[in-house]
């Protein structure tokens, strides 16, 4: 600095700033402000599962998170990757796309028995029906069961959603908002 400082006559001698240095946590908080949120109702949403692939799941939405990922793609992209992500034992977070009636078929008894649903779905495809109105009959046919089908807005075009508790519809909602991410009884 020396030569350059010479160079341009001394314009190089600023002192620090007044700011305080802020630590590496304060500044992991500024760049991802839904950290603990986001952490929190990912261990909610996967809660059903075992302990340790419930951890593994969770490590890979918030490293995803942790480079600059919104909210609802991590968690989408973290759980739905076909490598690394939820096997079909282990299906938590149902995501099909808008002509995905043959992807329903096929996912939604591995969704229900996740949940502890033994019963199977009488799914059957209907001509003229949307891929929101199969949900919509899926979410009444839950019912009976105690469990409602949220979905997520993930800024995709694909319906993604998953099975929760009747009682815990609210607080599920709720925390996904604290999360940054949007979820409803309602398909986007």
């Amino acid at each position: 600095m020396g030569f350059l400082d010479r160079l341009f006559g001394g314009r190089f001698t600023q002192p620090p700033p007044d700011e305080p240095p802020l630590s590496d946590a304060a500044i992991m908080r500024e760049l991802h402000p839904f950290r603990a949120e986001l952490k929190a109702f990912t261990q909610s949403l996967l809660a059903r599962l075992p302990e340790k692939e419930q951890a593994r799941l969770v490590r890979r939405v918030m490293r995803r998170y942790g480079q600059g990922e919104e909210p609802s793609s991590a968690l989408t992209e973290g759980l739905l990757d076909t490598d690394k992500g939820q096997s079909l034992e282990h299906l938590i977070l149902l995501a099909i796309d808008w002509k995905g009636f043959d992807g329903f078929e096929y996912l939604a008894p591995y969704l229900t028995k996740v949940c502890g649903i033994q019963e199977l779905y009488p799914y059957e495809q209907c001509e003229g029906m949307t891929v929101v109105q199969v949900l919509v009959e899926f979410d009444e046919w839950l019912t009976k069961f105690g469990k409602r089908y949220l979905h997520l807005n993930t800024g995709g075009d694909e319906y993604a959603g998953f099975i929760v508790d009747l009682d815990r519809v609210e607080t599920m909602i709720a925390m996904a908002k604290d999360a940054g991410i949007q979820a409803r009884l309602e398909a986007f």
